[in-house]
């Protein structure tokens, strides 16, 4: 990898990070459920905003539902919960936001 290039990454990764720090322990356990499903769907980078995007708009309990599976396979259970979440208004524009 180019200087330039090393630098860039490390740039994209502290800012990232710096975004994590708004999300509670529950959120983020949610955001490692959520992503590897995010990541069937888009390609890894937008993967990630959407999984955000998911986190961002589901209700507090529906966050610790997803949270409970992190380190674990999801349950059809969770794949509903998060097929309905994705479906919000709240994650198009957030993901709009995101990506723009």
């Amino acid at each position: 990898m180019r200087p330039m290039g090393y630098f860039a990454a490390v740039a994209v990764w502290w800012i990232g990070g710096a975004a994590h720090a708004e999300f509670s322990q529950s959120q983020l356990a949610a955001l490692t459920v959520l992503s590897p499903l995010a990541q069937e769907q888009l390609d890894p980078t937008n993967a990630h905003a959407l999984a955000e995007c998911m986190v961002l708009a589901a209700k507090a309990e529906e966050v610790s539902r997803i949270a409970a599976f992190a380190g674990m396979a999801p349950s059809p259970v969770i794949m509903d919960l998060a097929n309905e979440i994705i479906q919000r208004p709240a994650v198009l524009s957030c993901l709009t936001e995101k990506l723009s």
